[in-house]
């Protein structure tokens, strides 16, 4: 026993650095070779490594039998009669290098044969092939710890010589299933040699390994999980103030997702990671606090709304209230030499998670906006980079689950001032340059009808956002000509994105679908349509069309960052004035999206919450008429009272914070103020 424990220690001291660096394998394992002589080591085989596989397969001859036949037991000293189903032991040993219980196999299988095999019955020239569930070598452990691995080596043969051709996993897949860890460990200085504390399974199968820097976790399984999710719940006793580790890392020592959040806060909180499927290993590096609890589950709801055949109406006014996720998917960054490049985390947002829209659900929003920027993820002839695809319909897919609707565009591509921008409403209509950027916007939108044309009309389609023409934002800048030259354009784009997705089938044929006029604004907008310059696109589905316009009025007060703290309530912008501006653009008989409206945070919540409270109250009052309209908050993931953000949802831990719940209030209308002006 003291040679196969010093073998495994040995094999030990490598795993050490190795056995989290790699993922199940079927390909040919260590230990194919010729071994003479009872119990002669062949190899040690980690759980961390075979796990997920269904049994060893060991194809192997006899080269050579032992002349006696017998040989002597080296724990009892015994003359004992040689048994070939004895030819290989698996030893399997436990996390406290304990147990080694054997399973003996031989060409008839596992040991269960009476009287012994002898080498009369067998001979040197067939090749054998032994395949030994791994349940079964593991169920021979008589210890209560983990497993921790397997040995393998030869049975009692005596003398005789084995030549192994081969050593190999049987793949398989075990069930996945929930797994909770718990306990308190915490990262010391690398110095430090004090104890670390203790991480223990409390729920299902998997194997935890506590250093003084990480916590490693394997072994478990997400075979059939549509959506796996780690949860690591830590507690901060002091805010460290500064940007620290809080992921998860992938074997190979790379992130499964980059997160140095900037933690200014103390208390528990949990972050929220989606793992690839297929993961049975990862390490979790938690800086400057004490981690709690790490859940592996499936975080799918399947609570997906089932919506056919309603009017554009009917879903607008199920809309009510939306949410717009700002500062995730349309963001981007820009390099040294003005190139633009489309990145989900450029603007200081962690990847967005199930469990964000699960919180945005929980807090009474119906819908969900996700503004989708391309630039550089779509080429000159409007082919899309499949990876954004797939990342678009997961954060999709995500946001279906909860049961909440949603809403996607291209964003972006034809921002004001957005370096790569392609989406260009100042052309000429009709000439070539500008042809040629229908000719992207309406290729662009064929993949995405496309990858989306089966799903149901809980899917709502918004073809851009705030087209206009640079430095141009009130109708008093433009000329006759140019004025009707970019609702031409826009006019020109919004027939070619109905038409696009109408032709995409299935699905596409009766989804809503959100147009917008100049610069989503309400007042130019109506400019648009009282000097015949702007119509909505001619639809081969009744019913099924939506009017976008934002609200961001008065702008010195939300959206300027220097500019005042305080909504005139009494004065030119109040209510009355809102709900006239709602009551206008509603007037054209088209349902009304206010796909972003928000005031930012500097320093004036109160003043910001009336002002959220007195708008939503005017969307209400329009909506009574029987005008069909609804609203999105507009969420940048900026958190913090004078930060100039929007946020109202720390996407951190994915929870609402204290002003969040001022404002959620206030557009829910729970404990609102009603303020009203006389004009």
């Amino acid at each position: 026993m003291k040679f196969r424990r010093t073998l495994a220690a040995l094999a030990a001291m490598a795993m050490s650095a190795t056995a989290l660096t790699s993922m199940i394998s079927a390909s040919a394992l260590e230990g194919a070779g010729t071994y003479t002589g009872s119990a002669a080591y062949i190899g040690t085989y980690f759980k961390a490594d075979y796990f997920g596989n269904t049994a060893f397969r060991v194809s192997y001859k006899y080269d050579k039998f032992d002349e006696a036949g017998t040989y002597k037991d080296p724990d009892t000293g015994e003359i004992v009669t040689i048994d070939y189903n004895d030819t290989f032991q698996f030893l399997v040993f436990d996390s406290e290098w304990g147990g080694w219980d054997k399973t003996s196999v031989g060409p008839d299988g596992i040991n269960d044969s009476e009287p012994p095999l002898t080498a009369e019955d067998l001979d040197t020239k067939t090749v054998y092939t032994a395949t030994v569930p791994i349940a079964a070598i593991e169920s021979k452990l008589s210890t209560t710890n983990a497993v921790q691995g397997i040995n393998l080596q030869l049975g009692g043969v005596g003398d005789t010589t084995v030549t192994i051709e081969s050593i190999e996993y049987v793949q398989g897949e075990v069930p996945g299933e929930e797994v909770t860890i718990k306990g308190e460990w915490t990262k010391l200085p690398d110095e430090s040699e004090e104890p670390v504390g203790e991480m223990k399974v409390t729920q299902g199968s998997a194997y935890v390994l506590t250093t003084k820097w990480n916590i490693q976790v394997s072994q478990f399984s997400t075979s059939g999980f549509e959506n796996p999710t780690v949860a690591v719940t830590v507690t901060y006793d002091k805010a460290p103030n500064d940007y620290i580790q809080a992921e998860l890392l992938k074997t190979d020592w790379t992130p499964i997702v980059a997160n140095y959040p900037y933690v200014d806060v103390t208390g528990t909180y949990t972050y929220t990671t989606e793992i690839p499927a297929g993961t049975n290993a990862f390490i979790a590096c938690y800086d400057q606090c004490t981690v709690k609890e790490i859940h592996i589950y499936n975080n799918h709801e399947g609570n997906a709304l089932k919506v056919s055949g309603k009017t554009a109406s009917e879903i607008n006014s199920s809309l009510q209230p939306s949410f717009a996720l700002g500062g995730a998917l349309e963001a981007f960054e820009v390099d040294e030499s003005n190139n633009v490049h489309a990145s989900e985390t450029a603007w200081g947002n962690p990847v967005v998670t199930e469990a964000l829209f699960q919180t945005v659900k929980g807090a009474g929003f119906k819908s969900v906006r996700i503004p989708v920027s391309y630039l550089d993820m779509i080429d000159a002839n409007g082919n899309i980079v499949k990876d954004r695809l797939d990342r678009v319909q997961k954060v999709v897919d995500d946001a279906l689950d909860t049961g909440l609707y949603v809403i996607i565009n291209i964003h972006n591509d034809g921002g004001e001032g957005v370096p790569g921008k392609w989406i260009d409403i100042s052309l000429e209509n009709g000439s070539t340059a500008f042809n040629a950027v229908v000719a992207k916007f309406s290729a662009a939108w064929t993949q995405i009808a496309t990858r989306f044309a089966n799903y149901n009309e809980a899917l709502i389609f918004e073809g851009m956002n705030e087209v206009m023409v640079s430095g141009k934002y009130s109708r008093s800048q433009f000329t006759n000509a140019e004025f009707a030259n970019v609702y031409a354009n826009i006019k020109t784009l919004n027939q070619a994105f109905v038409s696009v997705v109408r032709y995409s089938g299935s699905s596409n044929t009766d989804r809503c679908l959100i147009v917008p006029g100049y610069n989503t604004d309400i007042d130019l907008t109506v400019d648009g349509f009282a000097e015949k310059v702007f119509s909505m696109p001619t639809d081969s589905t009744a019913n099924r069309l939506i009017l976008s316009v934002h609200y961001y009025t008065p702008s010195d007060f939300t959206i300027a960052e220097n500019g005042t703290t305080t909504w005139d309530i009494n004065g030119q912008y109040g209510k009355t004035y809102m709900v006239s501006q709602l009551t206008k653009i509603a007037g054209y008989g088209y349902p009304v999206y206010i796909g972003e409206y928000s005031a930012i945070f500097k320093n004036n919540i109160s003043e910001v919450v009336e002002y959220i409270g007195a708008f939503n109250q005017a969307v209400s009052q329009v909506a009574a008429t029987g005008k069909s309209i609804s609203a999105a908050y507009w969420d940048n993931g900026v958190i913090g009272d004078n930060n100039k953000g929007s946020g109202i949802i720390d996407r951190r831990f994915n929870v609402v914070t204290q002003t969040g719940t001022k404002i959620i209030n206030a557009i829910l209308g729970i404990n609102t103020p009603a303020p009203d002006v006389a004009q």
